[in-house]
């Protein structure tokens, strides 16, 4: 089995803790991933709200490299991946794509950006929650500033994928209708299924679909179901909730529906506490009928499909 993920945040927990990247007591890392053939990890660095815009562009730094140190010690396990021919050669190494969650760290200077890209970010989440200098986040009705504006064009000159995951609705149609090229939402469950702002509705997720991006169903329980908030499911009602928003995404768009599961963002749920547990997923969904092509597809061949062209720039 094969497994592409849209988005953790072990990059910045590894920092935080002093973790190891091959073994480790968080939700990701590169031993967990021994039960999977090709396997690829977006490892995104957030942005931490107790820090400024520019204390978090330096930690943005210590981070990025801190992390290529780890994975430069394993190297016949795992590949720091920024281009299409490392993701295609990678055999079965663990491909780490860089990735952004919080744009704000660029403080309103867009040469930031392009020291992102040479640091091997191939990813941006513009927003997180909250105003910043380039949008407002789901929890506002701002969309992007001119700031943002230009961050957005300046992300598709360089070859840096646009992520509006946690952006406020007017912000997905800000960018909705200023790109030229494919976006994504690397962590977004269905609106129609648990009405939570965070949630991309039918009309938005046809819409990623239709400039050619995908989407990544996420594991955080609140964007799943009410019913997985206030307490502590059992694990039929989790992957009960975590199939359905897969399958409803999968009867609009087969080929743009992937896994973001936001390991290492959130708090872990039951029989899904790491990315070893993915498979379980899997399992549920062929309980349920899903067929196997279909399955695969949603584990890695939509993701590896969008960044095998992404990743040409």
């Amino acid at each position: 089995m094969d497994l592409f993920d849209l988005h953790c945040d072990t990059a910045f927990e590894m920092y935080r803790t002093k973790a190891d990247i091959y073994s480790n007591e968080l939700c990701v890392s590169v031993d967990k991933f021994g039960k999977y053939d090709r396997k690829a990890q977006v490892f995104a660095v957030w942005a931490d709200r107790n820090k400024s815009d520019d204390e978090c562009f330096l930690e943005f730094r210590h981070i990025i490299a801190e992390t290529k140190e780890k994975a430069a010690q394993y190297p016949d396990l795992a590949v720091m991946c920024g281009d299409s021919e490392t993701l295609k050669n990678a055999g079965n190494k663990l491909c780490i794509i860089p990735a952004v969650e919080d744009a704000r760290m660029l403080g309103g200077d867009l040469s930031r950006l392009e020291k992102m890209y040479s640091a091997g970010v191939r990813i941006l989440t513009l927003g997180w929650e909250g105003n910043t200098c380039v949008c407002g986040g789901y929890d506002t009705e701002d969309g992007l500033t001119d700031f943002g504006f230009e961050v957005l064009s300046e992300c598709e000159k360089l070859g840096i994928t646009v992520d509006v995951s946690h952006l406020s609705e007017k912000g997905f149609w800000d960018v909705a209708g200023r790109v030229t090229k494919p976006f994504i939402a690397s962590h977004s469950n269905s609106m129609a299924l648990c009405t939570h702002r965070r949630n991309l509705t039918d009309t938005q997720f046809r819409t990623i679909v239709s400039h050619g991006g995908i989407v990544g169903v996420s594991l955080v329980g609140k964007h799943l179901s009410a019913a997985l908030e206030d307490n502590d499911p059992e694990e039929g009602q989790v992957y009960e909730a975590v199939c359905s928003h897969i399958e409803h995404y999968l009867e609009m768009a087969p080929k743009n529906t992937c896994l973001g599961m936001d390991f290492d963002g959130t708090g872990p749920l039951r029989g899904l506490e790491n990315v070893a547990n993915a498979e379980n997923i899997a399992k549920a969904l062929s309980n349920r009928g899903c067929d196997e092509k279909a399955i695969q597809d949603v584990f890695f061949n939509n993701a590896y499909a969008f960044f095998e062209k992404a990743l040409q720039n």
